[in-house]
């Protein structure tokens, strides 16, 4: 690889970085991101997510945008019904967001096809524990 091109694949890399105004999160143990499931200490879902995952007023596509979910293991506190989603069903599960859309709070709702649960999980979390919104 040529100086040049070196050169120009970290500044290309240190773009991407900060363009979004991304902040790397320390990454979490293995332990920890293989863990999907509620916990009994807080009654929250702790799962892994896709990321970056937009988080909705409503539970449903067309609802405005809220916030944003950078980090890849997040928390869940609630779940409810909404629109169809690309899991094939209609499950959202709601959050807090990593980012803020100015004018919100930060709180909606993600598809249950960003969150790492099982589909069994997805047809009922009141029967694992995750209280309905």
């Amino acid at each position: 690889m040529t100086r040049t091109r070196k050169y120009l694949s970290l500044w290309i890399a240190a773009l991407a970085l900060t363009a979004g105004g991304v902040i790397a999160a320390p990454s979490a143990s293995a332990a920890a991101s293989a863990e999907c499931g509620v916990r009994a200490s807080d009654g929250r879902l702790w799962c892994g997510n896709g990321a970056p995952a937009i988080l909705r007023s409503g539970a449903y596509h067309e609802a405005d945008i809220t916030g944003q979910l950078y980090s890849t293991f997040s928390w869940f506190d609630c779940w409810t019904y909404g629109g169809l989603h690309g899991g094939g069903n209609t499950t959202w599960y709601h959050t807090k967001g990593d980012w803020t859309a100015p004018g919100y709070d930060g709180w909606g709702y993600v598809p249950a096809d960003w969150v790492n649960t099982p589909s069994s999980f997805d047809a009922d979390p009141s029967a694992r524990g995750l209280r309905h919104c």
